[in-house]
């Protein structure tokens, strides 16, 4: 079916020009540009960045969904951090700062006052780029790539200073509704670090039994513990839980009892 160039913009808030060409392979490279141009003129579109365009409302109007924007600041970018808490309906704050994942070299940029950023993942996913921890969510009638909720709990704990803080990171995990334990246990065994396994296996115990999380994957989570302790955050402090070999600030109550070493 053919899709002409005003209906392509009609159902697509954010795109890329190579999207618009593939909406209609007979249309000509030239053709393209000239209807880009046009849009410009018109003050239908504005670029966010070379090749990638955001459909402007009329009169102003409404603001796109910002976490749309950074899952298309590269073509392998998924909204990560806390914006992939954001979309997944459980952070706690507002930001004006959305943090994507990509492999590129995508570069961060501001946008009518919200900062992109870009970040690498971990080297240990290397080898297969991250994609079984990514997923794809519809928002405004177009795709959104984001981490899944797995991935994302693991990630803000291994690095809470890209979602705000672990204060923040903390009060968003409480709103976690449900997890799969065994895609959680697959990323974290592909992390390979110590540290978030200390992090990541006492915050599953505090909420073991709203996420229904086995004995076996919390037995798992032991087996990868550091050799000495760590700390949730050190600049808090806090006292040792012995169990899970991390010093957990005094706010971040945990359900079991004997947590001094």
């Amino acid at each position: 079916m053919q899709v002409t160039p005003d209906q392509f913009l009609t159902s697509h808030r954010v795109f890329t020009r190579a999207e618009l060409l593939a909406a209609d392979p007979r249309r000509s490279v030239a053709t393209v540009d000239r209807t880009l141009t046009r849009w410009r003129t018109e003050g239908r579109i504005e670029p966010l960045k070379r090749g990638l365009y955001v459909r402007l409302e009329p009169g102003g109007g409404s603001l796109p969904d910002f976490a749309l924007l950074a899952a298309r600041m590269a073509p392998d970018a998924a909204a990560a951090w806390h914006t992939a808490l954001e979309v997944h309906g459980c952070a706690q704050s507002l930001f004006e700062r959305f943090t994507f994942v990509t492999w590129s070299n995508a570069k961060a940029l501001t946008w009518r006052g919200r900062r992109f950023v870009p970040v690498r993942p971990r080297a240990a996913l290397a080898e297969d780029g991250g994609e079984p921890w990514i997923e794809v969510h519809e928002r405004d009638g177009q795709t959104l790539r984001v981490t899944s909720i797995e991935r994302t709990i693991v990630d803000v704990l291994d690095r809470p200073q890209l979602a705000g803080g672990i204060e923040e990171v903390w009060r968003s995990l409480a709103g976690v509704p449900a997890i799969d334990p065994a895609a959680l246990l697959a990323y974290l065994t592909r992390l390979g670090n110590a540290k978030v396994a200390a992090r990541v296996g006492y915050y599953l115990d505090t909420r073991r039994k709203e996420l229904a999380v086995p004995a076996v994957t919390l037995e798992a989570l032991q087996q990868m513990l550091p050799s000495q302790p760590v700390f949730m955050a050190r600049r808090l402090g806090g006292r040792l839980d012995a169990r899970w070999r991390v010093y957990v600030p005094g706010e971040f109550s945990g359900p079991h009892e004997g947590i001094d070493a």
